[in-house]
């Protein structure tokens, strides 16, 4: 009798190599405490990839690296992810009460002030002496 589809998909996936995407991520997964503590002492991720690829532990390119750093670790986590770092609290941006212009409290009275660097104006029509 034929084996069932869901036995010969699992016969396949069983066989089946893993991506290599698959596999850098979870040598970095297994890496990122790691990654964290030396980011952390402020060591480059250049000088970290490097030490690592030396040490043969990734095989990836410095370019896959720093992109599973940049979401994996410094990125703060999405919506349903656990948080693995802390996330950096996001100010509002606020203009202090004391840099504020006076008319800051009434927008009635604000008016924009004039440029006061020049910039660089186009006039289709040469001037005679401008010309050589």
């Amino acid at each position: 009798m034929a084996k069932s589809l869901s036995a010969r998909i699992a016969e396949r996936i069983a066989r089946k190599k893993p991506a290599g995407n698959v596999r850098n991520r979870a040598a970095f997964l297994a890496l990122r405490g790691e990654v964290q503590q030396a980011i952390d002492d402020g060591w480059p991720v250049k000088t970290i990839w490097e030490t690592l690829h030396d040490e043969e532990k990734v095989a990836f390119s410095y370019q896959a690296f720093r992109g599973y750093v940049n979401r994996l670790i410094l990125s703060p986590p999405g919506k349903g992810e656990a948080a693995s770092t802390p996330a950096v609290a996001v100010q509002s941006r606020q203009v202090a009460p004391s840099l504020a212009p006076p008319s800051a409290n009434n927008p009635a009275e604000w008016k924009p002030e004039k440029p006061t660097a020049t910039g660089f104006t186009f006039n289709r029509t040469p001037k005679k002496e401008d010309l050589l």
